[in-house]
């Protein structure tokens, strides 16, 4: 059986985290076993970039209340699916392009969505764009989650019954790129350098208002261990976050390493005591970064908010869990992993064990083929 999925997301990897990390890996568990094609808003930069799986960069002019302004994203994947070069769409929501691409494409074409989160931020375009997200809800064949919570904490995933409609297919974490023969010896040099012996907190993601990383830095302030923080990543706050960080007087204590390779991630990975995840928002649905560095046997603190990330992170197992917002309490939780190498090394096996049992890339690439096959098989 031919299996040749179309894609459609938000941006072309990189960067190679959140959403975009996901869809990079997939497709590239994929490639072997299936003809598969991205559809996403990029540069051409982005799009020459070698990859096991063919790209179409839709051209981007900017952001809209987090929405990528590229409409040429709904023409090229009606142009993909009607040459046949595509015989399933595979959107990954929210991407409101995806949604209208879902709908546009024609009724004998099978379609998947991944549900990442919900729509969290934009409560008054919600209003009436809810209309549309209900439409595709009725229209796609399956819902792909990848935890239990993922559904059970979302409200707007439930506006249409869609029980029968919901699969579980964990999201794989590529191990190989994260073991410490891949980690780039520079950063791995200059993380050294920057610690001094003292303990090294790290966080992973965009500089957005969900990550939480204004109260991250107030914890720091706070803290009574002499830690450090690394911060992997850029976004539109990270000047306001490198102000906060010199009018706190911690400016000092914080790496502001912006985008990294993928080596100089594994290097960040192996080489912190601690992760951290501080987000405060649902937008924040599972966090792959923090399941990165529990599969790089670090111990993680993240913050409750009864979805995805508290399914990934333990409390009391492989992680500690705090109320969103409050900075006392997250500083205090990075206090005590700080101050505890034993139970750092503890709840750092757990995680090991826990993320490599549960989130494999066999285990994603195996259910999202059998899935295929089943709705391909249904169209023949």
């Amino acid at each position: 059986m031919r299996i040749a999925p179309l894609h459609v997301a938000k941006y072309v990897p990189p960067p190679y985290a959140g959403v975009e990390g996901h869809v990079d890996t997939l497709l590239g568990a994929l490639a072997p076993h299936a003809e598969c094609t991205l559809v996403a808003g990029g540069s051409t930069v982005a799009a020459a970039q070698p990859r096991p799986y063919r790209v179409c960069a839709a051209r981007t002019f900017g952001t809209l209340a987090s929405v990528t302004l590229s409409p040429s994203v709904v023409g090229m994947v009606r142009t993909e699916l009607c040459s046949g070069r595509c015989n399933l769409l595979h959107v990954h929501a929210p991407n409101p392009w995806a949604d209208l691409a879902a709908l546009a494409c024609s009724s004998d074409v099978p379609v998947v969505m991944t549900w990442h989160s919900d729509i969290v931020r934009q409560k008054r375009l919600m209003l009436a764009w809810r209309h549309v997200q209900r439409a595709v809800l009725d229209r796609v064949d399956r819902i792909v989650v990848f935890t239990p919570a993922h559904a059970d904490s979302s409200v707007q995933l439930h506006q249409r019954d869609v029980r029968r409609k919901i699969v579980q297919v964990p999201i794989g974490i590529a191990f190989d790129h994260l073991m410490p023969e891949r980690a780039d010896p520079a950063t791995l040099a200059r993380l050294d350098a920057f610690a001094g012996g003292r303990p090294l907190l790290l966080t992973v993601g965009r500089h957005v208002y969900y990550k939480g990383y204004d109260h991250l830095l107030q914890a720091l302030q706070h803290m009574r261990q002499d830690a450090v923080l690394a911060m992997v990543g850029t976004g539109p706050l990270t000047a306001q976050l490198q102000d906060q960080a010199r009018a706190l007087g911690i400016a000092a204590r914080v790496m502001f390493l912006g985008e990294v390779p993928q080596a100089g991630l594994a290097a960040a990975f192996q080489r912190c005591d601690v992760f951290t995840l501080p987000s405060v928002a649902p937008s924040e649905a599972f966090g792959i970064a923090s399941a990165e560095a529990m599969a790089c046997g670090k111990p993680t603190v993240v913050c409750q908010l009864g979805n995805g990330v508290n399914y990934l992170n333990q409390d009391g197992r492989t992680s500690l869990t705090v109320p969103p917002r409050d900075p006392a309490a997250l500083g205090d939780a990075l206090d005590t992993l700080a101050g505890d190498p034993s139970l750092r090394r503890r709840m750092g096996a757990a995680a090991r064990a826990w993320v490599q049992a549960e989130f494999s890339i066999d285990a994603m690439r195996t259910r999202t083929l059998a899935l295929y096959r089943e709705l391909l098989d249904g169209r023949a």
